[in-house]
């Protein structure tokens, strides 16, 4: 993941628009957006004042590091399941979700999808039956049985009876590691 990408899920956990955060830090919304598709990188001498105004530090921003002693599982809120249609992006975990989410989920998905989700900024704990249409940035520790039009950075751990078409999804690497597990 590129600092742009840190900077655009920093900015969405935190609920900021580009224009909000270009305010905070004074340089113009087409800067931040620039940083965020990786056009273009913060100057080196606004670099502590945009951490601050994302809540984190220089480390996670440029190496992507979490600071020593926070979790991301007790910094981020949890939503519980979601039956039927979300249209906002969910800055958040969530469990089962049994419907539509027309957004982004910035967090973890504890339990299954049953339906279509846009993009997921994390893991997905449980099975895919349904579509993703952008990309997973974890891993899918079920079966997926079903559609993901983007990349699975981390891999399916269990079977594929669906599709993942999108480049760089790691499935065979996931098998290698499952059946190294396997035989120790």
């Amino acid at each position: 993941m590129e600092i742009g990408e840190r900077i655009k899920i920093k900015r969405k956990e935190m609920g900021l628009t580009q224009e909000d955060l270009a305010t905070k830090l004074n340089v113009t919304f087409q800067a931040v957006s620039k940083w965020e598709n990786n056009t273009s990188t913060p100057e080196i001498t606004s670099m502590n004042n945009l951490a601050k105004a994302l809540n984190t530090t220089l480390d996670y921003l440029i190496n992507g590091i979490e600071p020593e002693g926070s979790s991301e599982e007790t910094e981020r809120p949890y939503w519980g399941n979601i039956m039927g249609t979300v249209t906002k992006d969910i800055h958040g975990d969530v469990g089962n979700i049994r419907g539509d989410v027309k957004a982004d989920i910035y967090g973890n998905v504890h339990g299954d999808i049953v339906g279509t989700v846009r993009n997921i900024f994390g893991n997905v704990e449980g099975k895919i039956i349904g579509e993703v249409q952008g990309n997973i940035d974890g891993y899918v520790k079920g079966k997926l049985i079903g559609t993901v039009y983007g990349i699975i950075k981390l891999g399916v751990h269990d079977k594929i009876l669906g599709s993942a078409i999108g480049d760089g999804i790691n499935a065979d690497e996931s098998k290698k590691k499952k059946k190294k597990k396997d035989e120790e």
